[in-house]
C-alpha cells in the first residue's frame, strides 16, 4: 500500500489545527457535525425533489456552514480571553444545533415527512433558551 506522505501530513496538520481552534472534539461538536451533514443531505434531497438543483445555492449553503464553524472558533477565543471555561463555545454550539434542527425539520416538511411536535418544540425551545441567555448579558 502506497501512501502519499506529504499530502497526509498537510491534511493531518489542517485537521489538528481545526480541532485545536474548535476547542477539541466532544459530544457537542460531534452532534453539530451530524446535524450539519443531515441538513446538507436533506437540502440536496429537497432540491432534487423540487427540480431546483443549483450549484450556486449549494455553494452558498456550504459557505453558511463554514461561517458557523468560524463563529465557534470566535467563541472559543472569547472563552480563552475571558477565562470563562467553555461557556461561550458551548452556548454557540447549542444555538447552532438548534438552528440546524429547525432547518432539518423544515426540510423534512418540504419532503412531506411528518415530524412529531415534541421534536419541533425541542428545537424551538433550544433556540429560545439561547436567545434568552444572549439577552441577559
Amino acid at each position: 500500500m502506497d501512501t502519499n506522505t506529504p499530502w497526509a501530513m498537510i491534511i493531518g496538520f489542517f485537521c489538528a489545527g481545526l480541532v485545536y481552534l474548535l476547542g477539541g472534539v466532544d459530544e457537542l461538536i460531534r452532534s453539530l457535525t451530524i446535524f450539519m451533514t443531515i441538513d446538507i443531505l436533506l437540502g440536496v434531497m429537497v432540491a432534487f425533489s423540487n427540480g431546483e438543483v443549483d450549484s450556486h445555492k449549494t455553494f452558498k449553503g456550504l459557505l453558511k456552514k463554514t461561517a458557523m464553524i468560524l463563529m465557534i472558533i470566535v467563541a472559543v477565543q472569547v472563552d480563552l480571553v475571558t477565562n470563562s471555561g467553555n461557556f461561550m463555545r458551548n452556548s454557540m454550539i447549542l444555538f447552532l444545533i438548534g438552528m440546524e434542527g429547525i432547518s432539518i425539520v423544515e426540510n423534512l416538511g418540504k419532503l412531506g415527512v411528518p415530524v412529531p411536535m415534541f421534536i419541533v418544540n425541542a428545537f424551538s425551545k433550544l433556540q429560545e433558551d439561547n436567545d434568552e441567555k444572549k439577552e441577559e448579558k
